[in-house]
């Protein structure tokens, strides 16, 4: 049984991005040095159809344990999970994930706004939250909802952007976030999975 401690000592880092994303993505992976103290959680939007196993793809990147979890499995420090494709990935109190095919949100399974905002409600402190690249508006709900809860939250500089309309409408949505630039994006990833 879950307590608040066990809650207390699970800290999420959570990176949602669509289009022109995925090589930001395999650069934070870099970046990531075992032990992770924080449960590394990335949502990228990917179709139904699609076959490509990120940790798979990744696990070169990286010696810290990497996985598309499955229903109810538990989250653990020190791994790095992946949304899997067509099913909305949610967080649970319980300190476990859990998979939901309800309607797609902004025409995406998974949804980054129902992966951040299920952590945002879960008790699960969030180190931080960050947003890149993509062509829809998805996330900009969820960023707000972890700002408002006072968790920290990153947006990718539109301007640097490969496509730039998700991280515009997480910062019109809100004026909590810190904006991550070229000169400073990396730099301040890495602290954060320090």
């Amino acid at each position: 049984m879950s307590t608040a401690k066990d809650n207390d000592s699970l800290r999420l880092v959570l990176v949602g991005g669509s289009s022109g994303s995925f090589a930001i993505f395999e650069e934070i992976i870099r970046l990531v040095r075992n032990p992770l103290s924080v449960a590394l959680i990335f949502v990228l939007h990917r179709g139904k159809s699609s076959t490509a196993v990120l940790p798979e793809i990744f696990k070169n990147k990286t010696n810290v344990a990497m996985s598309e979890p499955y229903h109810l499995d538990p989250i653990e420090a020190n791994s790095i999970y992946f949304a899997y494709p067509d099913y909305h990935l949610l967080i649970g109190s319980d300190r476990r994930f859990y998979y939901d095919c309800t309607d797609k949100d902004f025409f995406s399974r998974p949804s980054i706004d129902a992966t951040f905002i299920s952590a945002a409600v879960s008790g699960i402190p969030v180190k931080a939250a960050m947003l890149f690249s993509g062509s829809s508006a998805d996330g900009a709900l969820g960023m707000k909802t972890l700002a408002e809860k006072g968790f920290p939250t990153y947006v990718q500089n539109p301007a640097e952007a490969e496509s730039p309309r998700m991280p515009e409408q997480a910062l019109l949505a809100c004026e909590k976030h810190q904006v991550l630039a070229g000169g400073n994006l990396f730099s301040i990833i890495n602290d954060i999975l320090q």
